[in-house]
């Protein structure tokens, strides 16, 4: 049985060559595990939670291989980095405009659409800003499975 990762992997392997090869960056079976990881991820994971679940498959790969490789992922548009309520970078593979509620608790991260905010124009006061290219919604509060422990 194959994995949604694999499936999404699958569909997007000529993509990520493509882009891979566009940017002059070898395509290597770390990067490649790693993207997998990151496709089948609904929690947003950081650098060190990649490493752990990727490590089983590959024991060779180092922690620094996993932070340069999230990079190079978050500067070829494959990945985005998600600020949460702590310290440590969490990463994101989806790609297409969504919004996160995160829980101020355990540091959970959710993925939600809101497509009317999607397509609002920002407010008056941001024109003589600069040029927004997206807009994000982050909601803050406490999860239903820590509001159940107390």
């Amino acid at each position: 049985m194959t994995t949604r990762a694999e499936n999404q992997l699958h569909d997007n392997l000529e993509k990520i060559q493509e882009l891979f090869r566009r940017e002059g960056i070898k395509l290597t079976h770390q990067r490649l595990e790693i993207y997998k990881e990151m496709l089948g991820a609904e929690d947003h994971p950081s650098a060190e939670e990649v490493y752990t679940r990727v490590r089983p498959r590959m024991p060779t790969i180092s922690l620094d291989t996993v932070y340069r490789t999230l990079d190079l992922f978050e500067y070829v548009g494959l990945v985005s980095r998600v600020a949460v309520l702590d310290d440590r970078s969490r990463f994101d593979s989806k790609m297409k405009p969504h919004h996160h509620l995160v829980c101020t608790s355990c540091k959970s991260v959710v993925d939600f659409l809101w497509p009317a905010l999607d397509k609002m124009k920002p407010p008056l006061q941001t024109k003589g800003w600069g040029q927004i290219l997206s807009n994000h919604m982050e909601l803050r509060g406490i999860c239903s499975n820590c509001l159940k422990q107390g």
